[in-house]
């Protein structure tokens, strides 16, 4: 598939860098000469520096035979034109992000795809829905759920008093089966585990459970819900605008953030919400707000670091669920490391997004969550596919793909080796980065790439 990509920040450039580990043809248009060198030199796609609103750059890219266009540059108007302009030159489908939240109504949106654009990516909204998981699921530190919650992937990070921690895999097995491992992440690296891994402390382990097992699991793993009454909150930013507008008046929150314009802002909307107009590493402010008597706190400022170094300080203040929102992809292991609960980033929820559009299923209900590294994908089985011939120990799975679970009947199901897949099954894959080709193969009558 050749995908065109219009952004060479850093949502494009990781989005381009994450569609190319997976085999496609992915060329990445952007107007700074030195980054695209760069990126040409160490990068396994095309990159082309020019205009997306330009037709002949458009053409010279290849728009005419290309499946998908995405358009992420910082300024949305461009991003909308440009798909606009895509999809006149014969694009089949086109995607852009857009920062207004009036393009996610349902009139707009029928508004946008007579103008040829398919769908658009909201990013603050998309974090914001992620930020809210957690808030009320903060024991787990991913949280994917398959057909309303029938099947839930929890991706826990594990402590060393929990009860399976240096153990085998094989000998956390019990009777009525409660879970299903379907990976482990242990550092950077990602592992699909067997039976003779070793569980070790700190290791996010992602767990297929069924709803009513939740609260076991939660205990397995030496974690504990907290009742969150109150939060505060350093930035005042979009995410947070949108965060207050999901969360309704559930909680008494304390917002603190150095821009006045931004803080009038959020006032205006939210008048039941404690505005005050400090730098978020004020130290001296955070504890006159209260710190020491929140339940959670969430660092969503511009900047990894303060958001880091925020998150720090609520832990010394005894604040019980921290939450940061980090960019950098490279400072996210680090960040771990200080026991911050939950990392956000933009660019793997964006390309979560993205990885849908890639998966050409006729079915509402296909979903993608894309982690570090990994991705957790939703298909449904068709009549004639490998995945439904025989039993899941006789299909020879790769290495890099396990399956976690099934909906059947719209009842959630775990998976074991005698289990054998039935056409209408919804199948929970969990796969490496660059193993969709090997999922394809798995579901070829349902999944084009």
């Amino acid at each position: 598939m050749r995908i065109i990509i219009a952004g060479d920040g850093d949502t494009g450039t990781h989005l381009a860098q994450t569609l190319s580990v997976e085999n496609q043809d992915i060329v990445l248009i952007g107007s700074d000469r030195n980054h695209l060198a760069e990126l040409d030199s160490s990068s396994n796609f095309i990159t082309f520096e020019g205009s997306p609103v330009s037709v002949s750059n458009l053409s010279q890219c290849g728009i005419e035979s290309a499946e998908l266009f995405v358009a992420v540059t910082r300024d949305e108007n461009i991003n909308l034109i440009a798909a606009q302009m895509a999809k006149g030159c014969g694009v089949k489908r086109c995607v852009a992000r857009i920062d207004n939240p009036e393009f996610m109504d349902p009139k707009a949106s029928v508004i946008l795809k007579s103008t040829g654009i398919d769908s658009v990516i909201y990013p603050e909204l998309l974090v914001a829905q992620e930020i809210k998981q957690f808030i009320e699921n903060n024991w787990v530190n991913e949280w994917f759920g398959l057909h309303h919650g029938e099947l839930i992937v929890a991706g826990v990070r594990v402590r060393e008093n929990s009860p399976i921690s240096h153990r085998l895999l094989r000998d956390t097995s019990s009777n009525p089966r409660l879970f299903h491992v379907s990976a482990i992440r242990r550092g950077a690296k990602m592992i699909i585990p067997r039976g003779d891994t070793e569980i070790l402390p700190d290791d996010v382990v992602y767990f297929s459970v069924l709803p009513e097992n939740l609260e076991k699991l939660c205990a397995l793993c030496g974690r504990k819900q907290i009742r969150v009454k109150q939060i505060m909150i350093t930035g005042a930013g979009r995410v947070t605008e949108n965060l207050l507008s999901l969360i309704g008046h559930n909680y008494n929150i304390t917002i603190i953030d150095p821009d006045k314009e931004r803080c009038r802002v959020i006032a205006s909307r939210f008048p039941k919400v404690s505005i005050v107009n400090a730098a978020a590493n004020d130290v001296a402010t955070l504890k006159a707000e209260g710190i020491d008597s929140c339940d959670m706190f969430l660092a969503l400022t511009g900047s990894s670091e303060t958001n880091i170094v925020s998150c720090m300080v609520a832990r010394e203040h005894g604040v019980q669920k921290t939450l940061a929102r980090i960019e950098e992809l490279q400072y996210i292991p680090e960040a771990e490391s200080l026991s911050i609960d939950k990392i956000i980033n933009k660019k793997l929820i964006n390309v979560g997004k993205i990885l849908n559009l890639l998966i050409d299923l006729d079915t509402a209900s296909a979903q993608c969550m894309s982690l570090d590294q990994a991705e957790i994908i939703e298909l449904t089985a068709r009549e004639g596919a490998k995945i439904v011939s025989r039993p899941i120990c006789d299909l020879s799975l790769p290495k890099e793909i396990t399956i976690g679970g099934l909906i059947r009947d719209r009842k959630g199901l775990l998976v074991e080796g005698r289990t054998q897949i039935i056409p209408g099954d919804h199948v929970m894959i969990f796969c490496v980065s660059g193993s969709l080709s090997k999922v394809e193969r798995l579901f070829r009558d349902c999944l084009k790439i």
